[in-house]
């Protein structure tokens, strides 16, 4: 009785030990949706949003209620321009776009239970372009001239049950994403992550 005694003391000092010495740096990978409309300046043209995917890991340092939380995305986006054009009819364009991003988000926790936690971010996105094309049914190659990096800003809420979270957030474009006539990008992001540690 005495040595279940003195073990279960020394397994309670060690959890109260490990919880006070406990990073408060946790890293996870998170995956999901992008649904993103492009804007443009041309009269006559129809923006619609598509979608594509994300994939990528994050840092959370929390700090309290409050959290920084550092990430390191590849971002695969869609969307699509159409115009009607006289005589030749309906002409629309498929683009697509394959940035590295790296968004920098604040965050508070609104709800904070040890297995659930509601919370709201905003942070800047430094988008990196790696690849893009446009396919068009008049012109299979278009050119759009787009730049090799944007801003953009992010607004959003999440939650995390366990070690899963759920985010979804709005992204939008600070800076125009080419130097033609597209221009700043309009994102719905819904991502499904979980932490590692």
């Amino acid at each position: 009785m005495k040595k279940l005694l003195l073990v279960a003391a020394i397994c309670l000092f060690s959890s109260a030990l490990f919880a006070q010495l406990s990073s408060p740096i946790s890293l996870g990978i998170h995956g999901g949706v992008v649904s993103t409309k492009v804007d443009t300046d041309l009269s006559g043209i129809k923006e619609s949003a598509e979608n594509g995917m994300m994939l990528g890991a994050f840092a959370r340092i929390n700090i309290n209620k409050w959290y920084i939380q550092p990430e390191l995305n590849y971002v695969k986006r869609k969307s699509s321009i159409t115009q009607e054009v006289p005589v030749i009819g309906t002409v629309k364009a498929d683009i697509e776009t394959k940035s590295l991003d790296i968004p920098i988000l604040l965050g508070y926790k609104l709800v904070k239970l040890p297995m659930f936690k509601l919370r709201a971010f905003a942070g800047p996105v430094a988008s990196f372009n790696i690849d893009d094309k446009i396919k068009s049914t008049l012109d299979d190659a278009a050119d759009a001239d787009f730049k090799n990096a944007v801003w953009n800003g992010k607004v959003g809420a999440g939650v995390d049950v366990w070690k899963l979270t759920l985010d979804v957030d709005y992204e939008f474009g600070l800076t125009d994403v080419s130097s033609e006539f597209l221009k700043k990008n309009k994102m719905v992001n819904v991502t499904l992550g979980f932490r590692l540690f």
